[in-house]
Formats: C-alpha cells, structure tokens, sequence
C-alpha cells in the first residue's frame, strides 16, 4: 500500500490521546489486499478498533494517576481498575490474536459494541475523577446517590463485556459482598468525616477552594481581592521586656499586643520570588486563604496585613512555647499529651487538604504551640494548591524528609528528625531499596504507642477520614486530660521504635492532565473503503468540531449516535440541540429527558442545564410541582463548581423563591462564593447594587 494513501490522525479526548494510521484504500488495491494477501485483510479490517483499543490503555493510565491522587473513595477507585485491567489484558490478547477473531472484526454489532465499551470506559474515568476528589468539606455527598452511580458504571460495563465476550472479569458473589462492604464503610467514614465539622466552617472551606482555582487560574486581579488589614496604630510594645518577644532564624518575628489584650507575633513579609511584593496578586490571594484556614482552631490565627515604618507585616497568633520542635528538645511530654497533640494536628491538615491545599512542610517546627497549651499549623510558604505541579524550590534535602505528614508523627514519637544527617541522595537510595529509617526498637506495652506504630507502620495510604477516625477511636477510648508539658528529665516515657523497611513512600506527587474544551483538536473525517462493510462511528469531538462550525446537522448525528451508546457528554449535547431545536423540529420534553440523563451522569453544565429547563416549564405552566428538583440539581450544579448555579441558589434563597424558605444569610453564602469563582457575578450581588 503506497505511503499517499494512508492517513495519520491524531484524536485528543477526555484528556487522552492516541494515535492510529488509518488505511484508505482504493478499491482495486482492497481487492488485491483481499485476494492476495490473508494477513493484509486482517490488518485491514483491524484498522477501526484500533483507537478504540488505545483507549482502554488510556483511561488506565489515567485511573492509575486518579488513584495516586486520590481525596477519599480510593476503595471504590481501586474496584473499578481491578475489573478494567482484566479487560485491557483481554484486549491485549484479542489484539495479539487478530486472525482468529477475523469475523469479530468484521461484525458491525461487535464494533458499536467496542464503541459503547469506550464510551462507558470514559464515563468511568469521569466518575472516578470526581469522586475521588469530592473533599469532605467541598461537596454535600449523599452516599446513597455516591453509591448508586458506582452501581450504575459498574452495571454497564459488565454489560458492554458481555457483549463483547468477555468473560474474564466476572467476579464471585462472595467477592462482590466484600467488595461492597469495604466502599459502604468508606462511604459511611466520609459520612461520618462531614458530620464533624459546622456548615460555617464547610463555606470557608468552600471559600478556600475556589480561591485557590482563581490562584492557579489567574483569573483575580489584585483589586478584587480583599485582604484583611491591621492598623499599625492598634499594635503595642508588649509591658515586660524579654528577648524572646523576638524570633525566628533573621529576627524577623515580633512579639507586639493586639487591641490592648491579643498577644500577636508581627512576620515580615517574606514575597514568594524577588518580583513580588505584598501587593502582588499572589501574595495577596494566599494572603485571603491564609485568613480563611485560621477559622479552624488548630491553624494559626491570620489576623491581618500590617504597614509597619516601610515594610509589610503579618499578624498572627503568638504561640508562647515555639514550635514543637522546640517543645520536644526542652520538655518533656506523655505519650497522651502527644497523642492529644497529633490529633489536633491532623484534625487541622485534613482541613487543609480539604481545602485544595497542600502542605508539603509538616515538620514539628512548623506546628506551633499555644499558652494553653494547644497546637496550630504554621508556615504556609511551601503551600500549594493540590491540583498544582510540583514546586522547584532550594533546599529540596531538608523539605524531602516532611512531603508524608506521617513523617510529622514518626518524628513527634520519637523526638528525632528523620533522615538526620543524610543527604537527598542517600535518602532516594534508601526508598529505591524500599527501606525507611531504621532506629532501635524496644516497644513497650503502652497501647497508644503501640496504635500509632501501627498506623506509621502500615497504614501510610490511609486517607485523612480513615486517619481521623482510628485517632478518634483512641482518644476517646484513652480518655485523655488536658495535654501536658514540663521541663525536660532525664527519663521519658517514650521508646524509640522501628520502621519497617519493606515498604517505601513516594517522594513526588503527581499532577493529572485536564482537558481543555475550548481546544479540542481538529480531526479529519476517516471514510474506509469496502473494509469493513459497516459505518465507522465518527469521535464525539467531529461532533463539537460541527457546532462551532454550525454545520448542525452533522453535529446532531454525532451526538445521536455517541448519546444511544452511553456517552454523557453526547446525551448532554442531545438534550441541548433537542432543547433548543438546532437541528429538526424542536422537542423541549425529550431535550429535558437527554439532559436529565446526562445530569444523572454527574455532568454539572447537565445539572444546571436541566434545573433551568425546569425552572422555564415551571413558569410555562404555572406548576410548582418541580420545585424540589430543581432545587435538587441546583445543588449538584454548584457542588460540581457551577458560579451560574451558585448564583442561582443566592436568588432562591435570599428571595426565597421555588419554594424555598427565605434566608438572607444563605442566600449571601452562595452570591460570595458566585461572586469569588467570577467577579461579574459582584454586580448582581444585591447588597452590592444597593450600596
């Protein structure tokens, strides 16, 4: 086959790509390949699967990567690759054995089949993205529903592998009880997780997040942000000199008295690089997420942006005994004062975690502690956003040791830093090697040492709720006091003890690739000639390469087709066109249907989309009678990020419309948090337009 007529194209979709050569003959050259050549016909009529074969390899890439990156639901993330990596070695096979499956090839059940599979393997990847990223805080999961969409994507692709003959990744129903027990129980911590913290404290977290997408979007001006300010004249020298009203390794820390009664430590803005300053948009956005974590009490208290002489301070809590790392070398401190103290700390990570952020320096000298004495989390300098890449940065052989919070613990226990006195190198040798830090062991019979052994030891890929739930549990169960430190003796109750060497942490984080719809690639029509007999089924971005090209009609068979074999952006784009008649006679009742199926799909434009066309039919009619589900897919909206839904829900419940009771306070919530994820919402804020 000459090199002219073959064609390369290259197909980018839902953050995969994969590339396949596919072959246009002439008809007399397909006839030759058919008559001469048996292994030429297979390759021939192999050539339509291949992309779709690429694809299973794909999405597995890109579940390996959802899984590293998990938030919570990992158990449920981990049963959905289990089942997908049987397949792709059936596919590797299937491929490997090509002849024998000839007449597969040729049937065009078996090809839409293979097509269907794709679409409900990318569905897949969607839902495990999303549900492994749903912070505790972020989104008001419902398990129920959680648990019903798995069931869901689970139900079609056994389906879709039965019609394609694969009988390999049935399970047994003991093995399905099992694995249904392990993702209600993970479900049920996460349940648990949110009933722990307040719906203020919920908002802020909300607040958080969508700073922190605006941070790495770059979509704020430094005018739209607004950071909290301390006057310099409400600052006082503290009565009683002491040299330690003065801190930190440049003297920069200082301790002055807030209002007349606060004591506060006075930081010296320190600008992320040399081009920033306090006024800087970045300094000023984490500035605001540094004021927004301080709600929860075991993080330092943010107080404000001051201008003392002609440099910018930071207002923070003072912590009267320094760090931890100062408290563990001078004092002494019970093994309940330290658990008290690591679950305070972990009580405030999990809140910063679910926040969007991470933050990748959790020594014990950067946790603080209070007069009380009380522990808050310090130093968000190294901080980033979660979906952020990894950071560059100088002095990667310290800051190497603490990228595991669980290191903060081991070093807590046993009053020593990791690592001490190896370099990076040394370091990634020994986790190359799979081996950790080995000290004397000598464990004693004390129960709570020897539970948090157990979770350094052999829970390191716990999430925060499991974590929190097993300190809980001992707390509770030790019934501890009030923590407790006092001047360092020469005896202690704490054992050193040893790591076990036989499993390894990662020193890297990974980032995952999203997919720009705006820039989807251009694809060129594929038409195969007499091989094989039935319609190639055109990618679904043909179809939006056709809409934003107004060449409606093709657009619509796309979707169509995409749509009836279970694609949910296809279904989302067939209730749009079925909605709005973009193409044949307009049908509002079956678009709704379309786009209730696609918001059942956890698509939240789908949600909104179908929330409004609701809310229009509602006005039509003069019928309330689906007022609670539009206020139902209102909420799924917003939660999936939706600033429109956000907005609308700040009407609703400031007016108290749909149904809804009025509430004012409610209704500003979500006009905020419209107004942070795109400043034009600002405008229609109803306490602003009347200022």
């Amino acid at each position: 086959m000459s090199k002219k007529d073959k064609k390369k194209i290259d197909f980018e979709s839902e953050g995969m790509h994969f590339t396949g050569d596919y072959t246009m003959p002439s008809t007399s050259e397909s006839m030759r390949g058919h008559v001469g050549n048996a292994m030429s016909i297979v390759s021939d009529i192999i050539e339509p699967f291949v992309p779709l074969f690429g694809t299973v390899e794909k999405v597995m890439e890109s579940l390996y990567t959802i899984y590293e990156n998990a938030k919570c639901n990992k158990k449920m993330c981990g049963a959905l690759i289990d089942r997908i990596e049987v397949v792709e070695q059936a596919t590797k096979s299937l491929q490997r054995k090509k002849q024998e499956n000839a007449a597969k090839f040729r049937s065009e059940e078996y090809y839409l089949a293979w097509v269907r599979f794709t679409n409900v393997l990318k569905n897949i990847k969607v839902f495990a993205k999303d549900v492994t990223q749903q912070s505790v805080f972020q989104k008001h999961l419902n398990a129920n529903a959680v648990k019903e969409a798995y069931d869901k994507n689970i139900n079609e692709f056994e389906a879709v592998c039965k019609d394609l003959q694969f009988s390999v990744y049935m399970i047994s129903e003991e093995q399905r009880k099992e694995e249904n027990d392990q993702i209600t129980n993970e479900l049920n911590l996460l349940g648990w997780a949110m009933n722990e913290v307040s719906d203020e404290v919920k908002n802020i977290s909300k607040q958080i997040n969508i700073l922190s997408e605006q941070l790495n979007s770059q979509k704020l001006n430094s005018g739209e942000i607004k950071v909290l300010t301390v006057d310099d004249s409400e600052l006082t020298d503290p009565e009683i000199t002491n040299p330690d009203n003065v801190r930190g390794s440049e003297k920069t820390i200082v301790k002055r008295i807030y209002r007349g009664t606060l004591q506060v430590a006075c930081k010296k803005v320190k600008a992320i690089d040399k081009n920033e300053s306090a006024g800087s948009r970045n300094v000023q956005t984490q500035l605001v997420i540094l004021g927004l974590l301080g709600i929860c009490p075991n993080i330092i208290t943010f107080y404000g942006l001051a201008k003392i002489g002609q440099d910018d301070y930071m207002i923070f809590d003072w912590a009267e005994h320094g760090s931890l790392k100062e408290v563990y070398e001078k004092c002494d401190m019970s093994i309940h004062t330290k658990l008290r103290f690591i679950y305070n700390i972990f009580k405030g990570l999990s809140f910063i975690f679910n926040s969007g952020v991470l933050h990748h320096d959790v020594r014990c000298e950067n946790i603080l502690v209070t007069e009380n004495p009380d522990v808050k989390i310090t130093n968000f300098e190294m901080s980033r956003e979660i979906k952020a890449e990894t950071t560059s940065f100088s002095g990667l052989n310290d800051y190497v040791r603490w990228l595991a919070p669980e290191k903060m613990l081991w070093e807590l226990i046993n009053e020593k830093v990791p690592y001490k006195d190896k370099s990076f190198k040394e370091i990634q040798e020994l986790v190359k090697s799979k081996k950790r830090e080995e000290l004397p062991s000598q464990l004693n019979s004390n129960p709570i040492l020897l539970e948090l052994t157990k979770l350094i030891k052999q829970k390191l890929r716990l999430s925060y709720p499991e974590i929190l739930k097993l300190l809980s549990t001992l707390v509770n169960r030790m019934s501890l006091s009030s923590p407790r430190i006092s001047p360092k003796n020469d005896s202690s109750d704490v054992t050193d003890f040893e790591l076990d060497n036989k499993r390894s942490f990662s020193l890297s984080s990974s980032s995952h690739y999203e997919i720009d719809p705006e820039k989807l690639p251009d694809v060129d029509d594929c038409v195969l000639d007499d091989v094989p007999t039935f319609s190639i089924v055109k990618p679904f971005e043909d179809g939006v390469k056709a809409h934003r090209e107004k060449r409606y009609k093709e657009a619509w068979e796309c979707f169509d087709e995409h749509a009836k074999l279970g694609l949910s952006l296809a279904k989302y784009w067939k209730g749009f066109y079925l909605e709005k008649g973009y193409h044949g006679e307009k049908d509002v009742m079956e678009g709704l249907k379309w786009l209730k199926y696609a918001a059942d799909d956890g698509l939240p434009d789908a949600q909104l989309r179908y929330a409004s066309g609701l809310i229009n039919l509602s006005k039509s009619t003069g019928s309330s009678e689906n007022y609670k589900t539009i206020l139902e897919y209102m909420k799924k909206a917003a939660d999936g990020g939706s600033e429109t839904a956000l907005y609308n829900l700040g009407d609703i419940y400031f007016n108290g419309k749909l149904g809804a009771e009025k509430d004012e306070k409610k209704g500003n919530e979500f006009f905020d948090l419209a107004a942070l994820k795109n400043p034009k919402f600002m405008k229609k804020h109803p306490t602003q337009s009347t200022q």
